[in-house]
C-alpha cells in the first residue's frame, strides 16, 4: 500500500517535465510514494529522456497516440489502485514542487476525511498569485467571454472578474466549487465512489465535472493557500487577432467542444451547490 501516486500527464514539454520530476525527487519525501508519468505520444525525446534520466524513480507510460488528458488521467488511476495508493496528486508538468508542501497537504487530508481535491496555491515564477479555484460553475457565457473578443465589452469583463473571484485575494483557505486540473491531491476512496474522469471530454472541462460529481455526493472541494507550488503556465489571449482568427484556434475549439459536452450533461441541472459556497 502506497499513501501517494503522483500521476503527471504530458504532451510535448520534455524540459518542463525534468524540472517537475526533479522537484518531486528534491523535496525528499516523508512519503511512501510513486511517479507515474502517462506521455501522450509527444514524439520528441520524452520517453527516451524518461528511461535514461528517471529509470529507477518514475514508472512510465507511453501512449501511441494522443488520448486527450482524461483519459491519461484514468490510465494513471488504474496503476495508483494496483498499489492502494490512498491519495493521487495529478499535476502539469508545468508545475515545481517546493519542499514539505505535499507532507503538508497530505497530513491536512488525513485530518479532514470530507474533503475529495485539495488544491494549493499556484504561484507564477515572480511570486504572483494564480486565479485557480472558483466558486461557481463555468457557464456558455463565460466560455465565450474568455475564448473570444466578446471578453472586452464592459458587461463581460464583470462577469470574467467574478468568475475568477478578482475581488478576492486568495489568500484565504475556503471551500470552493472546482480546482483547475494542473494540480490535484485526491482522496482515492472518492474516487472509487465517484468514478474516474469522465472520458468524453478531450481537454477541458473534465476538472469542472469530476469535482461538480465530487460536491453532489458531499465531498468538499477545498483551496488551501498555506501551500504553495509553482506553476510556469502562460495562456495565450485566445482574442488575438480578432474573433475570427480566435474562433479557428485549435485550443479555443477543443474547448468550446467540451463545453458543449458539459452543458448538455448537466442543461437540466441548476448551480445551487456552488451558490452555497
Amino acid at each position: 500500500m502506497k499513501d501517494l501516486s503522483i500521476i503527471i500527464i504530458n504532451y510535448k514539454t520534455p524540459s518542463l517535465l525534468r524540472q517537475c520530476i526533479k522537484s518531486i525527487l528534491r523535496a525528499k519525501l516523508k512519503l511512501n510514494y510513486e511517479i507515474i508519468v502517462i506521455d501522450n505520444n509527444s514524439r520528441d525525446n520524452t520517453v527516451q529522456m524518461i528511461e535514461d534520466d528517471f529509470y529507477e524513480t518514475t514508472k512510465l507510460i507511453a501512449n501511441k497516440k494522443n488520448l486527450g488528458f482524461p483519459k491519461a488521467v484514468n490510465q494513471g488511476i488504474v496503476e495508483a489502485k494496483k498499489n492502494q495508493s490512498k491519495y493521487i496528486l495529478l499535476l502539469n508538468p508545468d508545475i515545481t514542487v517546493l519542499p514539505n508542501s505535499i507532507e503538508l497537504i497530505f497530513d491536512f487530508m488525513e485530518k479532514n476525511k470530507d474533503i475529495a481535491v485539495l488544491g494549493p496555491q499556484l504561484i507564477n515564477p515572480d511570486g504572483s498569485i494564480q486565479n485557480s479555484c472558483f466558486t461557481q460553475f463555468t457557464t456558455p457565457a463565460i466560455v465565450l467571454y474568455r475564448r473570444t473578443i466578446f471578453g472586452k465589452l464592459r458587461k463581460a469583463k464583470g462577469t470574467i472578474d467574478n468568475f475568477l473571484m478578482a475581488n478576492w485575494d486568495h489568500k484565504t483557505p475556503r471551500n470552493v466549487a472546482w480546482i483547475l486540473g494542473s494540480c490535484m491531491f485526491v482522496r482515492m476512496l472518492a474516487i472509487k465512489k465517484v468514478g474516474p474522469m469522465d472520458e468524453r471530454f478531450f481537454m477541458y472541462m473534465e476538472d469542472v465535472d469530476w469535482c461538480r460529481r465530487f460536491l453532489e455526493i458531499g465531498y468538499r472541494i477545498y483551496y488551501w493557500p498555506r501551500v504553495k507550488m509553482v506553476h510556469y503556465y502562460q495562456r495565450a489571449s485566445a482574442t488575438e487577432g480578432g474573433l475570427l482568427r480566435s474562433m479557428f484556434n485549435r485550443q479555443t475549439r477543443i474547448h468550446i467542444a467540451s463545453a458543449l459536452k458539459y452543458f448538455l450533461k448537466y442543461w437540466k441541472r441548476n448551480d445551487t451547490i456552488s451558490e452555497k459556497l
